[in-house]
């Protein structure tokens, strides 16, 4: 699949830590998506409307996303503690 673009909302930002190396991590797999939408999760969730969302464990955190294929764009829709 040819690139995509990549969407996240500003306030999930606050929820990733301001650096070092989860930061780090996170970043990267997101900036990754851009890539290689179609990247699968360590599982799958749906959402309210049966959507299909991928999520990735990325060290303490959990990553929701979701590719939306016919406007080539991935949603980042959820970024939380993994353990929470």
């Amino acid at each position: 699949m040819d690139r995509c673009s990549v969407y996240i909302h500003l306030e999930l930002l606050e929820v990733v830590p301001t650096r070092g190396d989860q930061r780090r991590m996170i970043m990267q797999f997101i900036r990754s998506l851009a890539q290689a939408p179609d990247t699968p999760g360590d599982f799958t969730d749906r959402d309210n409307t049966l959507r299909t969302r991928q999520v990735k464990i990325i060290g303490q955190y959990a990553v929701t996303y979701w590719l939306d294929a016919p406007i080539r764009t991935v949603m980042v829709v959820d970024i939380r503690r993994a353990d929470g």
